[in-house]
């Protein structure tokens, strides 16, 4: 794998942007530029194998990162040429091309909000690997959490807790981790003020969830319980109350160690011990 020297990748991705409104094109020269700095000694290595998943071309995130660059004033200027293009590369059965796709599909204008929610709700539902989840859930959809907050989340509602009927379960679990990943961003801005439309969100996950989901719960209880723990705490206390099931107590033992001494004291009476799944 050769150095990466700005100004040649730069020229190398110039040539590759002349191609933006040519899908076919464009996936060729992407296909050169990937050979060229993709890790072949890592891709024909006996020794080193990926899980079960898509196969990689092992492309260092510099080079993505300034294909996506490179391509945004297109995307934010022809964003109907970009939507094709994005659709043409999903379709490539290789991490990379797939990668950028959910990447550049975040540099559309706040204008295709519906297109970008129909493409993501789109891949999101077919079990993508963990880095593909994470770029749908959040880098797909930067814009419009900043530009329209109240759609992103009227989507996520509808991922968590309105599967279209034609879904599968395994599709509603892609959903549901989706949606529970896109609310990080909101839960982690300081200035998102509107907690308690996040909680009326996470609460009937709370209280009964696929085992799948406890991560993705998890990932934000913590950083909720740090920034309003008299709200959490008050929360899970609640629902134990109610039903102490084990899902909910794998959960609220896990979001202790993030809540102030005197609201864990709260919690820990109803944090029986118990055989965990």
């Amino acid at each position: 794998m050769p150095a990466i020297h700005l100004p040649r990748l730069r020229q190398q991705i110039e040539n590759l942007v002349d191609h933006y409104a040519d899908a076919d094109k464009f996936s060729r020269e992407l296909k050169h530029l990937f050979n060229y700095y993709g890790d072949k000694t890592l891709r024909s290595s006996k020794l080193v194998r990926r899980p079960a998943g898509l196969p990689s071309e092992n492309v260092p995130a510099p080079v993505l990162r300034q294909v996506v660059v490179q391509m945004t004033p297109y995307a934010e200027n022809t964003p109907h040429a970009i939507i094709s293009l994005v659709r043409g590369l999903w379709k490539h059965p290789v991490l990379e091309y797939r990668h950028l796709a959910a990447l550049m599909i975040g540099k559309l204008p706040a204008s295709q909000a519906s297109e970008t929610l129909r493409l993501v709700t789109e891949w999101g539902q077919t079990s993508p690997e963990e880095i593909l989840l994470s770029a749908l859930a959040v880098n797909s959809l930067n814009t419009l959490q900043q530009d329209a907050p109240d759609e992103v989340l009227e989507r996520i509602r509808i991922w968590l807790h309105e599967p279209q009927q034609d879904t599968t379960p395994a599709q509603r679990t892609s959903l549901q981790k989706l949606g529970l990943a896109a609310l990080l961003p909101f839960v982690s801005d300081p200035d998102y003020e509107n907690l308690p439309r996040i909680y009326a969100l996470l609460t009937p996950l709370l209280q009964a969830a696929p085992k799948a989901l406890r991560p993705y719960l998890l990932d934000l209880l913590l950083p909720l319980a740090r920034r309003a723990p008299q709200e959490i705490t008050y929360l899970l206390r609640t629902l134990l109350e109610e039903d102490p099931n084990q899902h909910l107590v794998w959960l609220a033992r896990r979001t202790l160690e993030a809540l102030p001494p005197e609201y864990q004291t709260r919690l820990q009476p109803l944090i029986t011990p118990r055989r965990e799944e």
